[in-house]
C-alpha cells in the first residue's frame, strides 16, 4: 500500500521544450511517512515485548540493581570467582584501558547473573503457581471470624506485598503469604502475554482417579445393575488398557504445553463437520434497555472504535492479564487471535489462519459485501470519520446492485463443512470471486448492516427472543469469522462468536470492554459521533466487493439458504429475565451463586422431564498454559437428594442440609476441574491415544457417546471496566447463549448481572417433543423461588 500511495504522490511530465514538471502531492507523502512510523512501531514494540517475556519476571529495574552491586564490587576490588573467570575470558583487546575493561567485565557480569535470577523466579513462581490449596480456602464477604494477632501483625506486610489494605481473615496466614510472594514476584504491571512461560502445566490424573470420580458422576441417574456394568467395565479398563494409553498420555503432557488443548481445538472443532450455526458459534447481547445512540452509523462508527482499542492493547500487550483472586494468572495464549482470524472449511479438518497486517472490516449491506479501511493515511481513523464512511456505505447499498448469489453467500459458512469446503475449491479459488473471499477472511471481523429493530419489552418476552435468536443464526453472519458485529436500525448492537479459537471468556471480555468504551467515547445532542474528520488524510470512499460466481454455484448458494433456514426455524429460543432476587440474596444464604443456579437448574429440569440427566457445566482450566475449559458434571447425587425432598415437601430445614450439601459438592467438583482433576477431558484425550494406536476401548467408546441432554454455562461479568448497575441499571447486559448439544435436550447459558438480576438463554429444538424451551424458563424461575421460600 505504501509504493502504490508513493507512486501517487510523485508524478512527473515532460513538456514539449523537454523540460521535466514534477508534481509531489504532500498529503498523500505524510500519509506514506505515517505507514512507514506506524509499521516500525509495530515491530518495535513486538520486539519489545518479546524480550520482556523472555526474561520475565525480571525486570530492567533488577538489571539496575545487580549493576551497582557489581559495580560497587569492582571498585572496591571485592570480586568473585565468577567475575574473576569472566575478567580472564574477556581479551586484552590491545589498547583496552582499565576503566573500559572495568565496565565490560561489570555489564557482562550483570547480565549473566540477571539472567541467572530470571530462571530462578520463573521456575519458582511456576512452582508457587502449581499450588491450588488457595480454592479451598474460605474466602468472600461474608467472614465472621475475629482475626488473630497474627493477622494484624502481618497485614501492613501483606498491603505491600499485594497492595490491598486487607484480606478476608478467613484465608489462612499461608494462604495470604502465598499470595504476597506471588505478588511481589510478578510485579505491580505485568504484560499481557509475560506470564505466559511462568505458568504450570496442566497435570496428567491417574487413572484410577478418574474412574473413581466418573463412577461417582454416573451413580444418580443409572440404575444399580446399570452401575455394576459401568463399575466392572471401567475396572477392566483401569487395570488393562487404561494403563497402556496413560504410559503414552504422560509422554505426550511432557513435551507438549498442555496435553488437552491441541487436541481439543483439532478434533472437537476443527474436524467437525456439522454446521457451525447453532451447534458450535455462540453469540452475545448489548444492553437491552439503553442504547446510547439510536444512529447506526455511528453506533457502529464507535464500536469498531473500541474494537480497535481493544486490539491495540493486545498487540501492545497493555490489556492487564487476568487473575483469579487477584493473584493466580490465567493463561491469556486465546487473545493475540482474537481479530484477523478465520476458520478455513476443508474436507477432512479445517484451519485457522491468521492474518497479521488486518486493516479493514468487511462490511455486509443490503445483499452487498464492501471493505471498510480502519486504517488509512498510517493512522487509525477517528469515530466521526468511520461513521462518514459507514454512511457512504448505507447510501452505495440504496442502489449498488448485487451479483447473482451474493447476498446470501453467506448461508454457505453456516451449512455443512465438507459441502462448504469443495464449493469454496470449486468456484473461489481464482479470480475476482478469491480476491473478494480473501478480503472478508483476511479482515479484522465482519460487520452487518441489519434492517431489523431488536429491543426489549417486558410484556412481550418474544421481542427479546428474535433479538437474541437473530445474534446465533442471523441471515447473513459469515460464521467462519473469529467474531462478527451486528448493527441494527436502531443502533442495537451483537455479536456472534466462532468457538474453535477461544472460548466465550474472551469474546465476553471484549463485548464488556467495548461496551463500555463506547459509551465513553460518547455522541453529540444528534446521536452521532463527536469531532470533525481531519484534514491531513485523504480518505478513498470504501470499495464494493466484486463476484463472478456462475449459476450452478448460485444455485448451490439457495440451497444452503434454504437448510440454513430450516435450521433456524427448528430453534426454540427463549430468554428468562428473572428479576425476583439475584446474587445479593443468594449470598446472604452463605452459598455459591454457581452452586445455587446449577442445584436451581437440577430441581428445574426434574420438574421439566421428571428425571435426572447427565450435565455439562462449563469450567475453566486457564490456571495452566493454554488452558482452555474441563466440565463439571453437576448432577450429583447429592443434588438429587435436595431434589428429591424439594418435591416430597420435606421440612424447610431438612432440605436446607440437603442443599447446602449439594452446594458443597458442586462447589468441590468445580474446584477440582479448575485444579487439573476433571473427568471428561483425561478420557477424551485417552481415547485419542488408543485411536492413534489402533486400539478399541468399549467403556471409552460408550463413556465418550454418553448425550448431554443438560448442557450449562455461565456467562462471566466484570472481567473489565466495571459499570456500577446500581448507578446505572439501564446499562445492565443479558449476556450470550448457544445452541443445544443434544437433538433432545437444552442448552441454558445464565449471567449474573449485577445483585438483582440473572438472564437464562434456554435454547432446544422444535423437532423434538420431549423439549419447549418456554416451559423449561417457567420451570427455572419456579425452582429459584422453591429455594428462595427455604430461607423465608
Amino acid at each position: 500500500m505504501a509504493e502504490a500511495r508513493l507512486a501517487v504522490a510523485f508524478q512527473f511530465q515532460v513538456t514539449d521544450e523537454g523540460e521535466i514538471k514534477v508534481h509531489l502531492d504532500r498529503r498523500i507523502l505524510v500519509d506514506v511517512y505515517r505507514s512507514i512510523r506506524r509499521v516500525i512501531r509495530r515491530k518495535l514494540f513486538k520486539s519489545r515485548n518479546a524480550a520482556i517475556q523472555s526474561v520475565f519476571p525480571a525486570t530492567g529495574i533488577s538489571w539496575s540493581i545487580f549493576f551497582v552491586i557489581f559495580g560497587a564490587m569492582q571498585i572496591l576490588g571485592e570480586t568473585s570467582d565468577t567475575v574473576s573467570a569472566i575478567q580472564d575470558k574477556i581479551p586484552q583487546f590491545g589498547r583496552l584501558d582499565p576503566v573500559t575493561r572495568t565496565i565490560l567485565v561489570t555489564l557482562v557480569s550483570t547480565t549473566l547473573l540477571w539472567l541467572v535470577w530470571s530462571f530462578f523466579l520463573r521456575n519458582l513462581l511456576k512452582l508457587l503457581l502449581t499450588y491450588k490449596g488457595w480454592m479451598w480456602s474460605p474466602h468472600g464477604a461474608t467472614v465472621t471470624t475475629k482475626p488473630t494477632v497474627l493477622d494484624k501483625l502481618t497485614e501492613p506486610l501483606i498491603y505491600l506485598m499485594t497492595g490491598k489494605r486487607s484480606l478476608p481473615w478467613k484465608l489462612s496466614f499461608g494462604v495470604k503469604a502465598w499470595m504476597g510472594i506471588c505478588k511481589v514476584i510478578i510485579g505491580r504491571r505485568p504484560k499481557l502475554m509475560s506470564l505466559q512461560n511462568c505458568m504450570p502445566k496442566l497435570p496428567v490424573p491417574s487413572v484410577s482417579e478418574t474412574m473413581s470420580r466418573y463412577l461417582l458422576t454416573v451413580r444418580p441417574f443409572v440404575s444399580d445393575e446399570e452401575f455394576a456394568r459401568l463399575r466392572n467395565l471401567a475396572e477392566e479398563f483401569q487395570t488393562g488398557l487404561g494403563k497402556r494409553l496413560q504410559r503414552y498420555l504422560w509422554v505426550k503432557s511432557w513435551w507438549s504445553a498442555n496435553y488437552v488443548s491441541d487436541w481439543w481445538e483439532q478434533y472437537v472443532y476443527l474436524r467437525g463437520r456439522s454446521p457451525l450455526m447453532i451447534n458450535s458459534n455462540y453469540y452475545c447481547l448489548d444492553a437491552i434497555q439503553f442504547t446510547p445512540s439510536h444512529v447506526r452509523s455511528a453506533r457502529l462508527a464507535n464500536f469498531i472504535t473500541a474494537l480497535m482499542k481493544f486490539k491495540n492493547d493486545i498487540d501492545r500487550q497493555t490489556l492487564a492479564p487476568r487473575f483469579a483472586m487477584g493473584t493466580a494468572p490465567l493463561c491469556c495464549e486465546q487473545y493475540p487471535r482474537t481479530f484477523s482470524t478465520t476458520r478455513i472449511p476443508q474436507l477432512v479438518q479445517d484451519t485457522i489462519e491468521h492474518y497479521v497486517d488486518s486493516k479493514h472490516v468487511a462490511l455486509y449491506s443490503k445483499g452487498k459485501w464492501y471493505v471498510l479501511n480502519v486504517i488509512a493515511g498510517g493512522r487509525q481513523l477517528t469515530p466521526i470519520e468511520l461513521q462518514k464512511q459507514i454512511i457512504w456505505i448505507e447510501e452505495a447499498s440504496l442502489t449498488d446492485v448485487a451479483a447473482p448469489g451474493e447476498a446470501d453467500l453467506s448461508a454457505m459458512t453456516s451449512g455443512e463443512r465438507s459441502k462448504w469446503a469443495s464449493f469454496r475449491e470449486t468456484f473461489f479459488s481464482k479470480g475476482a470471486n478469491k480476491h473478494s473471499l480473501n478480503l472478508i477472511e483476511q479482515s479484522l471481523f465482519v460487520a452487518i448492516l441489519d434492517d431489523s429493530e431488536p429491543g426489549y419489552d417486558p410484556e412481550n418476552p418474544d421481542i427479546l427472543n428474535n433479538y437474541a435468536k437473530g445474534m446465533l443464526c442471523g441471515d447473513h453472519i459469515w460464521y467462519d469469522k473469529s467474531f462478527s458485529v451486528i448493527c441494527f436500525k436502531n443502533g442495537k448492537i451483537g455479536m456472534n462468536a466462532e468457538h474453535a479459537w477461544a472460548d466465550a471468556t474472551i469474546i465476553s471480555h471484549l463485548a464488556e470492554e467495548c461496551f463500555n468504551w463506547d459509551i465513553e467515547l460518547g455522541y453529540d445532542s444528534s446521536g452521532n459521533c463527536r469531532g470533525q474528520p481531519r484534514d491531513d488524510t485523504i480518505l478513498s470512499p470504501p470499495r464494493r466487493l466484486r463476484w463472478d460466481i456462475p449459476a450452478e454455484a448460485v444455485d448451490q448458494i439457495a440451497v444452503a439458504r434454504t437448510v440454513a433456514d430450516t435450521m433456524k426455524e427448528d430453534l426454540d429460543l427463549h430468554i428468562l429475565k428473572h428479576d425476583n432476587y439475584g446474587k445479593g440474596f443468594i449470598k446472604t444464604c452463605k452459598v455459591s451463586p454457581d452452586a445455587y443456579i446449577q442445584i436451581a437448574l437440577q430441581l428445574a429440569h426434574f420438574k421439566n422431564q421428571g428425571k435426572f440427566c447427565l450435565t455439562y457445566e462449563s469450567s475453566m482450566t486457564r490456571l495452566f498454559r493454554s488452558g482452555r475449559t474441563e466440565t463439571v458434571r453437576s448432577c450429583t447425587s447429592e443434588s438429587c437428594a435436595f431434589v428429591r425432598a424439594v418435591l416430597d415437601k420435606q421440612p424447610k430445614e431438612e432440605c436446607k442440609a440437603l442443599l447446602q450439601s449439594a452446594v458443597n459438592r458442586h462447589t468441590d467438583l468445580f474446584r477440582e476441574s479448575m485444579s487439573g482433576k476433571g473427568v471428561d477431558r483425561h478420557m477424551f484425550c485417552l481415547y485419542i491415544v488408543s485411536k492413534y494406536l489402533g486400539e478399541e476401548s468399549p467403556f471409552l467408546q460408550e463413556v465418550l457417546s454418553e448425550p448431554w441432554r443438560l448442557s450449562t454455562s455461565q456467562t462471566p461479568y466484570g472481567q473489565g471496566t466495571h459499570t456500577d448497575l446500581r448507578k446505572f441499571p439501564d446499562r445492565i447486559s443479558a449476556g450470550g447463549g448457544f445452541g443445544p448439544v443434544a437433538d433432545d435436550g437444552y442448552g441454558v447459558s445464565y449471567i449474573i448481572a449485577g445483585e438483582d438480576n440473572i438472564f437464562f438463554h434456554v435454547s432446544s429444538k422444535k423437532a423434538s417433543s420431549h423439549t419447549n424451551s418456554r416451559k423449561f424458563a417457567a420451570d427455572i424461575s419456579e425452582a429459584m423461588e422453591d429455594i428462595r421460600r427455604l430461607f423465608q
